[in-house]
């Protein structure tokens, strides 16, 4: 019984010890370097849709723009957009003005709902 006792703490006392000791990799090597390696670029695009009007439709009544309670929109304020894609229309949406300038390369316009001079039609005009 006093072996078995003798034991019990000679392994408590070990373990003990153990935890107080600092792990192997606590302290940095101020001579080590992290390195970070590129990850693939990912791209997501909406579409297609036949005209740029109809991506920008979408684009209106999209997630991103409206939500659904209690989440909400992603996005309220985020601007309408379209660019054409291989005889097709992509929608795209975003916040950042940079954001107009990336869709204007691409031959893209910015979405217009309701648009009185167009008798209350979706209109898109050209990002110049």
């Amino acid at each position: 019984m006093k072996a078995t006792i003798a034991v019990l703490l000679a392994t408590s006392v070990e373990a003990g010890i153990a935890l107080r000791k600092p792990s192997s990799n606590s302290t940095l090597d101020s001579g080590e370097v992290m390195e970070i390696t590129p990850h693939a670029f990912t791209e997501v695009t909406l579409g297609p849709f036949s005209s740029a009007q109809e991506a920008c439709d979408y684009c209106f009544s999209s997630y991103t723009k409206k939500g659904n309670e209690p989440a909400g929109p992603v996005a309220p304020f985020c601007v309408c957009m379209a660019y054409p894609d291989g005889g097709s229309y992509n929608m795209f949406c975003a916040t950042p003005q940079t954001a107009a300038g990336y869709v204007g390369k691409k031959g893209g316009c910015r979405c217009k709902e309701k648009d009185m001079a167009a008798m209350g039609k979706t209109t898109c005009k050209p990002i110049e």
